[in-house]
């Protein structure tokens, strides 16, 4: 039988079946929603909220370029600001 190797990488949904409570949303979540929470890059808090589980940084950067990491932990816009930039680009392409 052939012996496992702890550092080979893993598949990015190795860890998509681990289970947590959101803080953000409220309720438990699976890994990977995590991963993949409606847009192609990992939620921002990703790091907070696993690190007690497993490595995540070191997965992460496993599978993500420094840009992408970097882009990960960018801070997100606030949701109001978002809000009122979505009406004033839909007031301006009306007219």
């Amino acid at each position: 039988m052939p012996e496992e190797d702890d550092n080979a990488p893993r598949p990015l949904n190795a860890h998509d079946e681990r289970r947590r409570y959101c803080p953000m949303l409220g309720h438990d979540l699976a890994f990977g929603y995590c991963r993949c929470p409606g847009r192609e890059l990992p939620c921002g808090r990703i790091f907070d909220c696993w690190f007690e589980a497993f490595d995540v940084e070191a997965f992460l950067r496993a599978h993500y370029s420094e840009r992408q990491i970097a882009e990960i932990l960018a801070p997100r816009q606030d949701k109001r600001v978002s809000l009122y930039e979505m009406i004033r680009k839909a007031q301006q392409r009306g007219g």
